[in-house]
């Protein structure tokens, strides 16, 4: 896999939001619309109004590198530039950064300006196809890792199969294929093309994941570079997971436990007169899991 899928695959990569913004209109885009359209920031979920807070909670979550995300993070350029500059001052130059983009706005100035800033790898969504001609311009004019991240559809498999050719004749070094994500944001408009939600595969389109498994193995003696299918279901059962377990045992206080989910298991005592209560909470839920009764409610000392 990609350098920054293997950091991904860890849960040690800090997921930055660079952006709502986008001009690129995709019918199966799965960001929330209360992000989509807006220029908005967001580290790890949490919203940030400068590059000192990225700073902070790329930090909180002892992270190994960071994915600019969006909308696309090139709708904000200097924006984007300063996260990959300041990230790399702090965290030092083997901070791994990806970055996704559909490369509309990727013109030789702006690649070459963000190599020279320290990106190390960039993702290419063609919207339009000519975007793939962005490939190209990537690998002959910067050092930076190249890479094709399409989503994958039944309707899909026949665009997918002439992108990745394009890409591959380009030099393009790895091609990720995602499967496509059936949630609110996208439904209506997935609905409208006749795709349905799979019951088997929640939250997922119908067919997706056999569509996938389809190209991967026509890749096998189609494409040159490397080809990885990253489910949906991965996201939120290893790749998220890790990542809030990570920012739990950093966040943690020395009278919580981080269980293996990334919630965070805590006490609280409650006194009453000379009673005490110690109940057990598990995180987000704060319905007590333990209720330890105190037998001495006369003012000794208890245990």
């Amino acid at each position: 896999m990609a350098a920054g899928c293997n950091l991904c695959f860890a849960g040690v990569k800090a997921v930055i939001f660079v952006t709502g913004l986008c001009d690129d209109h995709c019918y199966y885009c799965p960001v929330n619309r209360n992000r989509l359209g807006h220029n908005v920031f967001y580290v790890n979920e949490t919203p940030v109004s400068s590059i000192e807070d990225v700073v902070v909670e790329v930090a909180r979550s002892g992270a190994e590198g960071a994915s600019l995300t969006g909308g696309d993070p090139l709708a904000r350029y200097s924006r984007t530039l300063a996260v990959i500059q300041t990230l790399k001052e702090w965290f030092g130059s083997r901070f791994h950064i990806h970055l996704y983009t559909s490369g509309r706005y990727a013109t030789r100035e702006v690649l070459v300006e963000l190599d020279r800033a320290g990106l190390d790898e960039i993702r290419f969504h063609p919207t339009l196809e000519w975007f793939v001609d962005r490939i190209s311009v990537a690998k002959k004019y910067t050092s930076m890792d190249v890479g094709l991240e399409i989503p994958i559809a039944p309707n899909l498999v026949e665009w997918a199969k002439r992108i990745m050719k394009e890409a591959d004749a380009r030099g393009v070094d790895f091609i990720n294929l995602n499967e496509m994500e059936f949630v609110e944001p996208n439904a209506r408009a997935l609905l409208q093309r006749g795709l349905r939600e799979s019951r088997r595969r929640p939250f997922t389109v119908k067919g997706a994941y056999e569509a996938a498994v389809e190209l991967v193995e026509w890749a096998e003696e189609n494409i040159r570079a490397p080809v990885h299918f990253c489910p949906a279901s991965f996201k939120d059962a290893v790749q998220t997971r890790n990542r809030l377990r990570r920012t739990a045992l950093v966040d943690k206080k020395w009278y919580e436990s981080v269980t293996p989910t990334g919630t965070v298991v805590y006490t609280r005592i409650h006194r009453d007169g000379g009673c005490e209560r110690i109940e057990a909470y598990p995180t987000p839920s704060r319905e007590p899991i333990v209720s330890v009764e105190q037998i001495e409610c006369d003012g000794a000392n208890t245990d």
